[in-house]
C-alpha cells in the first residue's frame, strides 16, 4: 500500500482591527479544505466563519456541511469549544474535518491573543501580575502548568532583556 499523508497547517494574522484572522487547511490526497475564523481579541468571540472546500470526495454531498459554518458566528471560545462546534456544523448532516479545523484554527487564535497580551504585560507594560493572570487562562499546556507563577518562560525572558537594551 501506498503512504498517504495528511497535513493540517493553521495561520493566524492581526488583522489590524482588534482581531485575529486564523485558516487551517487539512490537505490529503481526497481533501483539500479550508476553514477561516475571525476571532475578536476582547472576549475571543468568533466574529466570521467561513469554509472552502477545493477537493473532495463526494462532490454532490461534502458541499453541503459548510451550509452551517457560519453559524460559529457568536461563539465565545472557552472550556466547551469542542463540543460547540461540533454542534454547529457536525452531525450527521457535517464535516468531521470542518469541526476539526474549526477548532484548531480557534485554538490558535486565542494562544495568538494571548500570546501577544502576555508580551504586552512583560515587555510594555512590565507588569508581572498581569503576566500571570494570562499564564494562568492559557491552561492546561504541560509548560504552563510546571511553570511556577511569578515565574517567566525563557523565551519571554529573552524578549524582555532584549527590549531594555
Amino acid at each position: 500500500m501506498e503512504d498517504i499523508r495528511r497535513t493540517i497547517e493553521t495561520n493566524v494574522s492581526e488583522t489590524g482591527d482588534g482581531s485575529f484572522r486564523s485558516v487551517a487547511r487539512l490537505t490529503d490526497p481526497f481533501h483539500e479544505i479550508e476553514v477561516t475564523v475571525v476571532v475578536r481579541d476582547a472576549d475571543y468571540t468568533i466574529t466570521e466563519a467561513s469554509a472552502r472546500m477545493m477537493r473532495i470526495p463526494y462532490a454532490d454531498n461534502c458541499p453541503n456541511s459548510m451550509r452551517r459554518i457560519d453559524e460559529l458566528s457568536g461563539v465565545q471560545i472557552g472550556p466547551s469549544l469542542s463540543r460547540t462546534v461540533r454542534e454547529a456544523v457536525g452531525g450527521d448532516h457535517g464535516c468531521p474535518y470542518l469541526v476539526e479545523l474549526s477548532v484548531q484554527a480557534c485554538k490558535l487564535a486565542m494562544l495568538a491573543s494571548m500570546s501577544a497580551q502576555a508580551r504586552v504585560a512583560v515587555i510594555v507594560e512590565d507588569d508581572l501580575d498581569k503576566f500571570d493572570v494570562i499564564h494562568h487562562k492559557m491552561g492546561d499546556c504541560a509548560g504552563h502548568h510546571d511553570l511556577p507563577f511569578g515565574q517567566l518562560p525563557a523565551w519571554l525572558e529573552a524578549e524582555r532583556d532584549r527590549a531594555r537594551q
